[in-house]
């Protein structure tokens, strides 16, 4: 027994020592300060209650010997908008984070911003102190929060029907948001609407109205507003028709989705969706995926996809004209063509053949791969009619007499990778069919046209 008490003396002894030997260790400097990756971090632009993705930001211990954080507290405390995670540990005031020397720890932010009644953004303001020997040390954080309308039901479907969407504040769309049957939906110019994760505007046997102008465009994009997601698709789902009753997009970007415009459709002729001068572009599937629609589109472009630009599948009618469809995607392998023309499919072994028909006139059809038109249509007399009139494209495949004018594997020479504007020696300049009801006085920025005017949607004078 007395041995038994001596050994847990012993055992007691031997850890307080080390204990008080560890904290010795410790540089207890009155001058010692540590350092930071960042001083300043900022979240640009988060929408009220919906919170953020995290930042995050290191503290460095330049000194030979360890220091102990006696407090790592966010200014604001329990009030603060601000979550914060430092080595592992969470809470507003996190205590004794040990650095060894030359080491460093790091501390994630997250931020939630709490509605308020304002409609511009404003900026959510906060400090991380951190308190080393007796001095304080700090990091800033700002965020910058905006209300916004959002469109979400409990259980993942709203339906909406006969609304107008205003611009005054961005319009947030939360699972499906459907407009009911004959109803309508008018979008103002300059509105700027964001998808969550997953998130579909549903257009069903109604009519889309989207009236942008030249200098106040409505855009649709991902909810995610880091500047890391700028380029990012497939962030939400698009816009999805199903026989869309005389809709229109109108000076419109459409970006980083799955698919951009997604259309299915009787083919009736009241069923129509036109598109002028406007873009999809940067969608993880397709920019404009047509099942047996009817389309027209005039100065717009649909470009870099990982699949299909444009995709005209099971029949329909569609007419283009001073279109860009450019395919550069890079985010992955990609064998599709940036235009595919269909007028079949199969079902329980039998062919099922829809006539199609497709005007297609001074467009531009080009990306990054040796063949960017398909031709995927059933040989039965008159069913498939198409026609290229003054185009130029890309393809290695053989050529017919739907093919007029126009250059063949000619490349138009675009301004720079990221943007389709042409350089002022690309061929598309002052090459289009200006024929009676063919011409358009401007391009798709507003810009006056040349006489003859450039193939393609971007006149760049």
């Amino acid at each position: 027994m007395r041995f038994t008490y001596f050994f847990l003396l012993l055992s007691i002894s031997i850890l307080i020592g080390l204990t008080n030997c560890r904290k010795e260790n410790f540089l207890t400097d009155s001058g010692a300060k540590v350092e930071f990756s960042k001083d300043t971090v900022v979240f640009d632009t988060v929408f009220v209650t919906i919170g953020s993705t995290y930042e995050r930001f290191t503290i460095k211990n330049p000194q030979n010997k360890a220091l102990n954080l006696s407090s790592v507290r966010l200014a604001n405390g329990t009030r603060s908008s601000f979550r914060m995670n430092v080595d592992g540990l969470s809470g507003v005031n996190i205590k004794d984070i040990e650095i060894p020397a030359k080491d460093s720890v790091f501390v994630f932010v997250e931020v939630t911003i709490d509605p308020n009644n304002q409609n511009n953004p404003f900026v959510i303001e906060d400090d991380i102190i951190v308190t080393v020997n007796g001095n304080e040390q700090s990091v800033h954080l700002a965020a910058w929060g905006q209300n916004a309308y959002f469109h979400y039901e409990a259980d993942g479907f709203l339906i909406i029907c006969n609304e107008t969407w205003l611009n005054d504040k961005p319009h947030v769309l939360y699972g499906i948001t459907a407009l009911d049957s004959a109803c309508t939906l008018d979008i103002q110019p300059g509105t700027q609407i964001y998808g969550h994760s997953g998130a579909m505007l549903y257009i069903y046997k109604s009519t889309l109205n989207v009236n942008g102008d030249p200098n106040n465009r409505v855009v649709f994009q991902g909810d995610r507003r880091e500047a890391s997601f700028n380029d990012v698709p497939g962030q939400w789902f698009g816009v999805r028709f199903f026989a869309p009753q005389n809709s229109l997009i109108n000076n419109t970007l459409i970006k980083n989705a799955t698919a951009g415009i997604y259309i299915d459709t009787f083919a009736a002729p009241s069923q129509t969706l036109t598109i002028n001068n406007s873009q999809s572009i940067n969608n993880s599937f397709a920019s404009l995926f047509a099942q047996g629609a009817n389309i027209r589109a005039e100065n717009s472009q649909f470009g870099k996809a990982g699949t299909n630009s444009v995709a005209l599948r099971l029949g329909g009618n569609y007419y283009f004209n001073h279109c860009t469809v450019d395919n550069y995607w890079t985010s992955s392998t990609r064998n599709s063509p940036a235009l595919v023309i269909n007028n079949y499919f199969e079902s329980g072994g039998t062919t099922i053949v829809r006539s199609i028909t497709a005007f297609i006139n001074n467009t531009i059809i080009y990306g990054n791969n040796d063949n960017e038109i398909v031709l995927d249509t059933f040989p039965t007399p008159g069913q498939a009619n198409y026609l290229f009139n003054t185009c130029i494209y890309k393809t290695d495949e053989p050529i017919n007499s739907n093919f007029a004018g126009g250059f063949l594997n000619t490349d138009p020479k675009f301004k720079n990778s990221s943007s389709r504007e042409l350089q002022s020696n690309s061929p598309a300049r002052n090459n289009a069919d200006n024929s009676p009801g063919l011409y358009l006085s401007l391009d798709i920025q507003g810009n006056m046209r040349s006489n003859p005017a450039a193939i393609g949607c971007f006149e760049n004078p």
